[in-house]
C-alpha cells in the first residue's frame, strides 16, 4: 500500500493526538462526552478498517472525517473526550488492522537520543 498520500493527514492527525494526549487527565471516571467520544472513535476505526486498503482516496477520506469527528470533542475543549477519542481510535486499529496500525501511529525509533529531533514524516516503523 502506498501511503505517501496519506503522509500529509496522518502527519496532522500524529501531532494533534500527541499533543493531546500530554494533557493532564482531570476525573478517572468517565464523562458522558467521553464516552460518547469512545463509540464516535470505533465507529471510525472500523470504517476505516473495512475500507478497501487499494482505494488509497477513499482511505484518506476516512481519515480526514475522523480527524473532523475527533474536532468536535476539540471544540468542546473536554481533554477526557478528545483522550477516549485518541485512544479508542487507536485501540481498535491495533487490534483489527496491526500493520495499518503501524502505518499510522508511527513510533519514534528506539536508537535515536532522546534530545535528537524526529521527523515523524520521514520515519518508517521498522518491523519487529
Amino acid at each position: 500500500m502506498n501511503t505517501s498520500i496519506f503522509k500529509p493527514v496522518l502527519a496532522v492527525m500524529l501531532i494533534m493526538a500527541m499533543t493531546v494526549g500530554c494533557m493532564p487527565k482531570k476525573n478517572s471516571e468517565p464523562l458522558p462526552l467521553a464516552k460518547k467520544a469512545t463509540q464516535v472513535a470505533t465507529k471510525m476505526a472500523k470504517q476505516l478498517v473495512e475500507t478497501d486498503h487499494n482505494d488509497t482516496l477513499a482511505m484518506q477520506n476516512c481519515i480526514l472525517e475522523a480527524k473532523a469527528q475527533q474536532a468536535e470533542f476539540q471544540a468542546a475543549r473536554d481533554t477526557a473526550a478528545i483522550n477516549s477519542y485518541n485512544r479508542a481510535y487507536k485501540k481498535y486499529l491495533m487490534k483489527n488492522d496491526p500493520q495499518l496500525a503501524k502505518e499510522i501511529f508511527v513510533e519514534r525509533p528506539k536508537n535515536l537520543p532522546a534530545d535528537e529531533p524526529w521527523d515523524e514524516f520521514e520515519q518508517l516503523v521498522e518491523d519487529k
